[in-house]
């Protein structure tokens, strides 16, 4: 079953709107990434949805730390500005910090708010469980969710994770490791598969969630799949052609899997949408 991420994403920028705060988002980046900027795109979008104002600050592959230093330090103090982000990576090697209050993007030790990209993942999750719970009767298509992923009466969202074994492949700082951290501050037990792990395929077919944060093609394949399992890639790579693409072959998994995000249109949107919810929160209290 295709989960539909872009769904998800419009119902919860749809409420977000209704807050009618019009928070400010400043976004700096170094350099020229190209996925860096495809990205921005996104998150400007996103914010002028909500009626917000979106600042980017384009600085050149020279840009020195006591330069970057500068332009941060001057969002940091600007009331009128509630969320910053420096985009990662971040060119030269340099580093940024942005002030607890306005770091949407959860990275910072004392940061107020979550991770966006775990926030996503369990967005997903609680909505296959909410769609698999015996209290939601009357569609075929909760009546499907309800046989794939059975939910016993009474069990809440957390019972649910914590009855589900999770596996999540790559340990990197922008995905993995954040969403490896909201498991384990949920009390769920979690496999982290890297690039050193033995046999990693067998400890794929073991899992009832899977979430691939790798970003290349094919590292999940469909042999390494659990039937019935859900599949979630937060991986992302391009072709030749330029056509986006997650860490399996979605026709390969589409029939072993329980359910899976596409990509695009899975776990991207409602990633933004995650940090749009954090900037309206960061507009509350600043």
């Amino acid at each position: 079953m295709r989960i539909d991420g872009k769904a998800l994403a419009d119902a919860t920028l749809g409420t977000l709107a209704q807050e009618v705060l019009h928070p400010t988002l400043a976004v700096i980046l170094v350099g020229d990434n190209p996925e860096s900027l495809a990205y921005i795109r996104q998150k400007q979008k996103a914010t002028e949805r909500l009626g917000g104002h979106f600042i980017f600050e384009h600085l050149p592959a020279s840009t020195s730390q006591k330069e970057l230093d500068a332009r941060v330090a001057m969002y940091n103090s600007d009331p009128a500005v509630h969320g910053l982000i420096v985009q990662r990576p971040i060119a030269g090697g340099l580093t940024a910090t942005v002030v607890p209050a306005k770091d949407i993007d959860g990275f910072e030790t004392n940061s107020p708010f979550e991770v966006p990209i775990a926030m996503a993942i369990f967005t997903i999750l609680k909505q296959i469980f909410m769609l698999s719970s015996p209290r939601r009767r009357g569609s075929a298509f909760i009546g499907e969710y309800q046989n794939r992923f059975p939910v016993k009466p009474g069990m809440t969202f957390v019972d649910w994770l914590r009855s589900q074994r999770v596996t999540i492949v790559g340990r990197g700082e922008t995905a993995g490791k954040p969403i490896a951290a909201a498991f384990a501050k949920q009390q769920c037990a979690t496999s982290i598969i890297s690039s050193q792990t033995p046999n990693p395929k067998e400890i794929m077919k073991t899992a009832d969630i899977l979430i691939s944060c790798v970003g290349k093609r094919g590292i999940v394949t469909p042999d390494a799949v659990k039937p019935g399992a859900i599949i979630i890639s937060v991986g992302l790579s391009r072709d030749a052609d330029g056509k986006l693409h997650g860490d399996y072959d979605e026709h390969a998994i589409a029939d072993s899997a329980g359910a899976y995000t596409p990509t695009p249109g899975g776990v991207g949107p409602v990633n933004i949408a995650c940090l749009m919810q954090n900037l309206v929160h960061a507009a509350k209290i600043t």
